[in-house]
């Protein structure tokens, strides 16, 4: 407990950091909840960089010239009151306190005011990525540049530099400038800190898209009716309820014509197709609901919209009984026993429809009678309709129906096209992505799946035609993500021709701009065919290898053993070879697997030099998994979300340390902060790269306090692209980390992979195309090294390599997220990074 007379100093473990113009100040370990700070708490830790009295420091913060003009004449009791909360957040401590790291502070330069540097006052600006402070016995110290340059940053500039956070373009920075200083001087301070690059220039993806969309031609004209443009008519309404903004509802828009064009167009003399729009739940309810009335409802339910869409039902239900509500969708279940939870657990819930429900929701509302302003499910009919649940009134009872099963449709292409029969027209404007199916079926059956109830199936096929139809729509309006639904893309030929029209109509439209697929499991010439395709007409686009484990305990509990992988070797071996980007999925915490069988997952891709992106396992409500038979069986548990949280090969706790295992296995090789120092270890040391990741992770969680930038970015970069004091402290920090645990020798070798490793990693400061000399040819090793050649770097003379940012990394948006991606892009280009797919920024 402190002392209330004792003396005060700050506490130099903790660095303050600004993130989107707010201040925070905690220690890089993360043990500490960060505090926030305003401009005022930053003048007054400087009063407590020397250790001093609680009332001197107050005395002289109040006296303070800048202070009276920051922020008037504050009461003493409130500066009393704040210094506790520091206090009490450790930021502040007491005099003979041992911080557990020593500033390693190299010779300091003091801002100054003759910089000649011009700048654009009206463009915006921003503090460095990696950009953090400390205050020490002379002041606030920045320390974070690639050559190793330290500042000292006083009062009197501390505020100029911190403004660019405060304000979008630089001309309004003035107003966020120490008071004591006249606007003359702000402006050379700020030149100053621009030239030494500690202060950078602003890009907004959001920017970039505005000045590209002025240039684009106008989309289609719509060709149907909006709701508000609809006139009510005197037939029951049908309402369609999406549940995202930013891609088109294939599965609603399908059931939408599915209704239209049944029996004839029979069913539209007695309903009314609302057209399918995007609204928040409120927005619905008071639009299109008020002005149409009760009716019936349809929810395609998913483990991401399920919970909005039975809220949403219970609310109309309320509202008026005379609604009906029908759910499908995956996240509706068929199992009969899990079948009948759902309906006892949401009494909302009228009609479930399993599998493919074009055909059975048409056969419903079929059944549908219509007495002038009065409806009601005829259950005589209902009861004849395959592949649906329902509540049964006719008794006078709620009692649960379950139908015979629906077998699928022999030709889908029964059903017309929601694109080209305009019901997307007036879907939104913040549509990003559509989806297209040019087959439906699997012909495998892993447990884990359930695609679209129809695993262990024959693939039926969309017409080219059609096909083709629906891929320039979707470029017309301009789309840029095109999300391609077949369980098995590349398993046909025709699959090609697929690809190659996609890129004709992004030459044609300039959309779109990224593909995500299925790739199929089986095969290896057509899909290197595909994504040469896709890499040479530039889309965003890769091979991915979803292997989910190569561990045969657990592909044997997951059923996936007729999947050949020899295969997947195969393939990489392809992509390798005509330089094409490549990855894999893995999947966390199927049953089966341990901790054991991930790191040989993971080794296998790091010894492959292969990206992997792995997904925590959820529970499918209707895959083989989800069989209650199934769960008792491997002893499968899951948290409410569906996840899973132990089975009979792992424990909860096992499973978090796995998914921490895979954060920093993608810290160390996926983002590439230590990809060319763990192979060089295995390569020259054999320590086994998975190894040297685990047994880091496992040390930095017991004692983070002697590598606090390590257990930052253990923690916090996969959320957080930056590295508090940059990268030239990082890797000092992990060559320390190195030498303190294992024996290696400290020489020339070793120094070149750690600049080289420091030298891919986006630095703002920096000038790109980087040409630089290293002791050893790192590029001739590492290339010799990929082929299994036993070379050794210490014994290769000095080499160059050129690293270049041709994607814009050192400028990216954090803020913009890539629709769908399955690499990561972090490291810099050159002769040893990965292939990449077509990437813009």
């Amino acid at each position: 407990m402190m002392v209330q007379d004792a003396k005060l100093i700050v506490n130099t473990d903790y660095f303050i950091i600004q993130r989107n113009g707010r201040f925070f100040a905690g220690t890089l370990t993360g043990k500490n909840q960060p505090i926030p700070l305003e401009f005022a708490d930053l003048l007054f830790l400087t009063f407590f960089k020397e250790t001093v009295s609680r009332e001197t420091a107050i005395k002289s913060f109040l006296n303070d010239h800048t202070t009276s003009a920051l922020i008037g004449n504050v009461p003493v009791s409130a500066i009393e009151s704040r210094l506790m909360q520091l206090i009490q957040a450790g930021l502040i401590v007491s005099e003979g306190y041992e911080p557990t790291q020593t500033l390693n502070i190299h010779e300091l330069i003091k801002p100054h005011k003759d910089s000649s540097y011009e700048l654009d006052e009206n463009l915006g600006y921003q503090i460095h990525r990696n950009f953090a402070f400390q205050l020490s016995d002379k002041g606030y110290i920045v320390n974070f540049t690639a050559e190793q340059r330290a500042y000292l940053i006083e009062p009197e500039c501390l505020f100029s530099l911190l403004s660019v956070t405060q304000t979008d373009n630089l001309k309004d920075s003035v107003k966020f400038k120490n008071p004591v200083i006249s606007e003359a001087e702000h402006w050379a301070f700020i030149r100053w800190f621009i030239e030494q690059g500690l202060i950078v220039a602003k890009r907004s993806h959001a920017d970039k898209e505005a000045v590209e969309q002025q240039l684009l031609p106008q989309k289609p004209q719509a060709s149907t009716q909006s709701w508000q443009e609809l006139q009510k008519l005197d037939k029951v309404p049908v309402y369609f309820v999406p549940h995202t903004e930013n891609h088109y509802p294939l599965a609603l828009g399908l059931i939408y014509t599915a209704l239209q064009d049944f029996d004839g167009g029979s069913l539209v003399d007695k309903i009314q197709l609302i057209p399918i729009t995007y609204l928040e739940p409120q927005e619905f309810l008071q639009g299109p609901y008020r002005k149409f009335g009760a009716g019936i409802w349809l929810f395609s339910n998913y483990l991401w919209s399920e919970e909005t869409n039975l809220a949403m039902s219970k609310f109309i239900k309320q509202d008026s009984p005379r609604n009906i509500t029908i759910h499908g969708g995956p996240s509706t279940p068929d199992y009969p026993e899990k079948c009948e939870e759902f309906f006892v657990k949401n009494t909302s819930v009228d009609i479930a429809v399993h599998a493919e429900g074009e055909v059975s929701i048409s056969e419903v509302l079929n059944a549908l009678r219509v007495d002038g302003s009065n409806f009601q499910m005829d259950f005589n009919s209902l009861k004849l309709v395959e592949g649906i649940s329902y509540r049964d009134y006719s008794q006078g009872t709620s009692q649960i129906v379950h139908t015979a099963k629906r077998t699928r449709m022999k030709d889908p292409n029964v059903i017309p096209s929601p694109y080209m029969a305009g019901v997307f027209d007036h879907y939104g404007d913040d549509v990003e992505a559509a989806i297209i199916e040019s087959n439906r079926g699997c012909p495998f059956g892993c447990t884990f799946c359930d695609w679209g109830s129809a695993i262990n199936q024959k693939v039926r096929k969309f017409d080219m035609d059609r096909v083709k139809q629906e891929i320039e729509w979707i470029a017309q309006h301009q789309s840029k993500v095109l999300w391609i639904a077949d369980a098995n893309f590349g398993i046909y030929d025709r699959d090609i021709e697929v690809a190659e029209y996609i890129i004709e109509m992004k030459e044609k439209y300039g959309f779109p701009q990224e593909v995500v697929v299925n790739y199929t499991k089986n095969t290896t010439v057509r899909l290197v065919d595909i994504i040469k395709v896709f890499s040479d007409g530039g889309i965003i686009s890769q091979g991915v290898i979803s292997i989910q484990t190569m561990d045969t305990q657990t592909l044997e509990v997951i059923d996936r053993k007729n999947i050949k992988l020899g295969k997947y070797e195969e393939l990489r071996d392809i992509f390798m070879d005509l330089k094409l980007p490549l990855s894999t999925d893995l999947m966390l915490g199927l049953p089966g697997t341990s901790m054991e069988a991930l790191k040989n997952d993971l080794q296998h891709y790091i010894d492959a030099d292969v990206p992997v992106k792995a997904y925590p396992t959820q529970l499918l409500p209707n895959s083989p998994m989800a069989d209650p038979e199934y769960m008792r069986k491997y002893k499968i548990e899951t948290y409410d979300d569906g996840y899973l949280k132990s089975t009979y090969s792992y424990t909860e706790a096992d499973l978090e340390q796995m998914k921490l295992l895979y954060k920093v296995f993608t810290m160390c090789d996926g983002y590439g902060l230590l990809r060319y120092v763990i192979r060089f270890l295995q390569w020259e040391y054999n320590i086994r790269a998975i190894d040297f990741i685990y047994d880091l992770m496992v040390r930095l969680q017991t004692t983070p306090e002697p590598y606090p930038r390590l257990t930052f970015a253990m923690r916090f970069f996969e959320t957080d692209k930056c590295v508090p004091s940059g990268w030239s402290e990082f890797y000092a920090e992990l060559k320390r980390y190195v030498l303190d645990h294992y024996d290696v020798s400290d020489d020339s070798a070793f120094q070149t992979v750690l600049m080289v490793n420091q030298a891919v990693m986006p630095e703002e400061s920096t000038t790109y195309p980087l040409n630089m000399t290293t002791e050893h040819n790192f590029e001739f090793y590492f290339q010799r090294r990929q082929k299994g050649e036993p070379v050794s770097l210490s014994e290769l003379e000095a080499g160059e390599i050129t690293i270049s940012d041709p994607d814009g990394m050192i400028g990216i948006d954090d803020s913009y997220m890539q629709y769908d991606s399955h690499q990561f892009f972090w490291e810099l280009t050159s002769p040893v990074s990965r292939i990449r797919s077509a990437f813009t920024i």
